[in-house]
């Protein structure tokens, strides 16, 4: 498959952001440059540094196979990741925790089955508080928005459509054949017309037929987590990189020779809507000490805010 892929895409010179300089890298997940690009400066008027770099992969499946090699394992073992992401454990399962200094699954604890994601408000709090646990080591912190399905209650329609699919992503079977799934997404493109990978068929449907509002739910999901990235920023010292695994297509075509539309994130689908994802920069010059207060104080206003919440429902 992969050499079908490199004759249709041209060779993979993508950048593996895993392997860059930083002290804190804030992966979105399916967070496609151009939007990110239009919204950024609201949430980082004082960004250090804005581009668009290449991705090598256009799905989390492969960034976790093409990204976490062996030549990459001595620049994580000091590092920490906090993870909202289930399909990264049922890619590298039990050797998550010898590739990092320790690993935090987020979506564990605290996956929304209502909505079949893990909220930014979640991810953010687990980070805080795993950051006050670990000061002095480097951090990954990945969170599932702008990803399908949307937080906001807006769109909740649109997540009807295929409610179960991000919750069977908690039991997905990463060994299944590779084959097989190509076969189902050439089925579903002779039957539909259009390809469409990582979002529900009905979805797909949906944005096939009302892309302006897909797109909207898309640009609210990221507007809801970067609202949280950025007090991440505020607290987080040195050196902060936001970047995306792979982006996400609206109806793109798939090259000029086959113009057929795609839709969600297919793998080895190498467009410009799928591989182009952001790379900011951002330098916090907070001391660590500092930092560290920062988070305690903001850690013990969630949690007070969350237990007056839980008696007032209580009450009620």
């Amino acid at each position: 498959m992969d050499s079908i892929t490199t004759i249709l895409f041209g060779t993979n010179r993508g950048v593996n952001v895993l392997s860059l300089n930083w002290d804190y890298l804030i992966i979105l997940d399916a967070c496609r440059c151009d939007i990110f690009e239009h919204v950024y400066r609201m949430f980082f008027p004082s960004a250090t540094e804005f581009k668009c770099i290449t991705s090598p992969v256009s799905s989390t499946m492969e960034f976790v196979r093409k990204n976490l090699d062996d030549s990459i394992e001595k620049k994580l073992k000091d590092v920490v990741f906090v993870n909202s992401n289930p399909m990264i454990d049922h890619v590298l399962g039990v050797r998550l925790k010898k590739l990092f200094y320790k690993y935090i699954p987020v979506w564990r604890d605290y996956w929304d089955s209502e909505i079949g994601a893990v909220r930014p408000e979640d991810t953010y709090y687990i980070a805080l508080r795993t950051y006050v646990k670990n000061p002095g080591k480097r951090m990954i912190i990945w969170f599932l928005q702008p990803h399908y399905p949307y937080v906001d209650e807006r769109f909740n329609h649109i997540n009807a459509l295929g409610r179960e699919f991000m919750n069977r992503a908690l039991h997905h079977d990463a060994s299944s054949n590779n084959l097989l799934t190509l076969v189902k997404i050439v089925k579903n493109l002779l039957r539909k017309g259009y390809l469409c990978a990582g979002i529900p068929d009905k979805v797909c449907e949906y944005a096939h037929q009302t892309p302006s509002e897909i797109i909207k739910a898309y640009i609210v999901n990221l507007l809801s987590v970067l609202y949280y990235v950025k007090k991440l920023t505020e607290i987080l010292p040195g050196k902060i990189v936001i970047t995306s695994d792979h982006g996400e297509a609206f109806g793109e075509p798939l090259s000029k020779l086959a113009p057929i539309r795609v839709y969600g994130h297919p793998s080895r689908t190498r467009i410009l809507a799928l591989i182009r994802v952001p790379y900011l920069e951002i330098r916090n010059n907070i001391s660590k000490d500092k930092a560290v207060q920062k988070a305690l104080k903001e850690l013990l206003t969630l949690i007070s805010f969350t237990m007056k919440k839980k008696t007032k429902s209580d009450t009620n």
